[in-house]
């Protein structure tokens, strides 16, 4: 991890404190060079600037003396949190970490509720249409994961799940950075399409997402004018929401089908 010392170490962009990009993963630097993505240098730039925030205390301390003491612990601890979630998206960024849609489409086929496989294969394929790579490659992974559950329609804990322990992260991030209202409308039009919601438990029980059948299709698409300033907040929030999930706590008690307090 690259810890940026001091403020005056920062660079500006848009007037915000940024790290500078030599100071960013590779993955980063990389991107803001490439043209897989639509704004590649307002992604990276993003990043710089959710690093910056987070490393040198920008996010409760600027205003709030009074906590002072607190800042250095504060910078270590979420400075870490926030270089794992800047280097984690980066890398999920690359066009080499997308999902080969037509070898899934192989690997389910003859498969126990094929129909049901097939049909998450097409959501995701054309929520790839819609989206391409301006939303991280775990964002359809997120979508594609239930593939590996014997039971489709299976409902999981995150934290819970001796299963889902190694993604339970990552997916939380995509899943509650989701609810960017219109991009969860697109989600929503997307999957109805094939007869079906992707859903999550969203009261902080950090349910895995399920496929439950829907009534009918709708149709939505993201207005052109909001589709940039959506996909933005929506990677901003994922950024948020990776850094977060290790500093909520959990409970078994959400779970519990039945409890005994003897």
């Amino acid at each position: 991890m690259v810890m940026i010392q001091s403020r005056a170490d920062l660079v500006q962009i848009m007037g915000e404190p940024a790290v500078p990009m030599t100071a960013m993963p590779e993955s980063w630097q990389r991107i803001a060079e490439g043209h897989w993505l639509s704004e590649p240098r307002v992604y990276a730039a993003m990043a710089q600037v959710f690093l910056a925030k987070h490393q040198q205390g920008h996010v409760l301390f600027l205003e709030r003396p009074e906590t002072q003491h607190l800042q250095a612990a504060y910078c270590e601890g979420n400075g870490q949190l926030a270089w794992e979630a800047v280097t984690y998206f980066g890398n999920a960024f690359l066009p080499e970490s997308y999902p080969d849609l037509e070898q899934i489409r192989q690997d389910v086929s003859d498969s126990p509720q094929e129909d049901d496989r097939q049909s998450l294969v097409n959501i995701v394929a054309d929520l790839f249409a819609e989206l391409g790579y301006d939303v991280p490659s775990t964002f359809y992974w997120t979508f594609l994961h239930p593939l590996q559950r014997t039971d489709l329609f299976e409902v999981r804990s995150f934290r819970f799940s001796e299963q889902d322990l190694a993604i339970a992260r990552q997916f939380d991030a995509i899943l509650h950075g989701g609810y960017v209202s219109i991009l969860r409308r697109l989600i929503d039009s997307v999957s109805s399409r094939y007869g079906y919601f992707i859903e999550h438990g969203c009261g902080c029980d950090n349910h895995l997402a399920k496929l439950q059948p829907c009534d009918s299709a709708f149709s939505y698409k993201i207005p052109p004018e909001a589709r940039q300033k959506t996909l933005r907040a929506f990677f901003w929030s994922i950024l948020e929401e990776y850094l977060l999930f290790e500093q909520r706590a959990a409970t078994r008690l959400v779970y519990a089908d039945s409890m005994n307090f003897e």
